[in-house]
C-alpha cells in the first residue's frame, strides 16, 4: 500500500479529531499516527484541552468590563437626553401651545365706551393672548355691514375657567378695545385666517360666519 503524506493526514485530522470522517479514512489515520511522531504531535495539540493562564482572563474579563461600562455610559447617556426633550416638548406645549378659548356668555361681553368706540370684557381668570381685526366690509343679508371678529387663546397652565365656580363673574374683567371700532355694526367671536379668504380664496365670508358668533350688534 502506499504510504499516505503527513500534509494529506494533517489536513484530515480536524475532521478527524470532529469524528465525521469514515471508517476507512478513521482506519487509515489510525494507522499513519501509529507510525508518525510528527502527526500524531499534531493530533495531541488539537485534543489538548484550550487552558487560558490566570493574566489573560483577568485581561479579558477587564476588556469586557470597559466594554459593558461604555455602554452603560452610552445607555443612561441616551436614556437622559430623551427624558429632557420628551419633558421639554411637555414643557412647551403646556405653557405655549394656545388655543382658542371657547365661546362662553360668562366669559365675554362687548359694551360701547362713551367716546364711541367698543371694548371686550373677558371675565375669565387669565388669558394667553387675544387677536381683534379691523372693520371689515362684508354683505349680511343683502345689507353691507362693518364687522369686527376677536377671539382669545389660552394654555394648559392657565385654564382661564378654572375659576368660574357656579356659574359667577369674577369681579374684575379684562378690558380689550377694538381697533377702529367707532364705524362697526357688528362683533364676532371667533378664530379667523383672513388670509385663506384674500389670498387663497379658500374660504368666503359667509363660510366663515357660518363659525362664528355675533357677540355685539348695533
Amino acid at each position: 500500500m502506499k504510504e499516505i503524506k503527513c500534509t494529506i493526514i494533517q489536513d484530515i485530522l480536524p475532521l478527524y479529531v470532529d469524528g465525521v470522517v469514515s471508517e476507512d479514512t478513521k482506519d487509515m489515520v489510525n494507522k499513519h499516527l501509529q507510525t508518525c511522531p510528527a502527526c500524531q504531535k499534531e493530533y495531541e495539540q488539537m485534543t489538548q484541552t484550550l487552558y487560558v493562564p490566570v493574566e489573560n482572563k483577568v485581561t479579558l474579563f477587564n476588556k469586557i468590563n470597559k466594554r459593558w461600562y461604555r455602554k452603560k455610559i452610552i445607555l443612561i447617556s441616551t436614556s437622559v437626553l430623551t427624558t429632557a426633550l420628551l419633558l421639554l416638548a411637555v414643557f412647551s406645549y403646556v405653557f405655549h401651545y394656545e388655543k382658542t378659548i371657547p365661546y362662553e356668555k360668562k366669559l365675554f361681553s362687548v359694551e360701547q365706551q362713551e367716546d364711541g368706540t367698543l371694548a371686550t370684557y373677558y371675565y375669565g381668570k387669565s388669558y394667553a393672548g387675544v387677536v381683534a381685526s379691523h372693520p371689515m366690509s362684508i354683505e349680511i343679508d343683502g345689507v353691507t355691514k362693518n364687522v369686527s371678529f376677536v377671539y382669545f387663546t389660552e394654555t394648559i397652565a392657565d385654564s382661564p375657567r378654572r375659576n368660574l365656580i357656579n356659574g359667577e363673574k369674577q369681579t374684575e374683567a379684562y378690558q380689550i378695545s377694538l381697533p377702529d371700532s367707532r364705524s362697526v355694526d357688528a362683533v364676532y367671536y371667533g378664530e379667523f385666517d383672513f388670509e385663506k379668504i384674500v389670498i387663497t380664496k379658500e374660504q368666503t365670508w359667509e363660510e366663515l360666519l357660518q363659525g362664528k358668533t355675533l357677540i355685539w350688534k348695533k
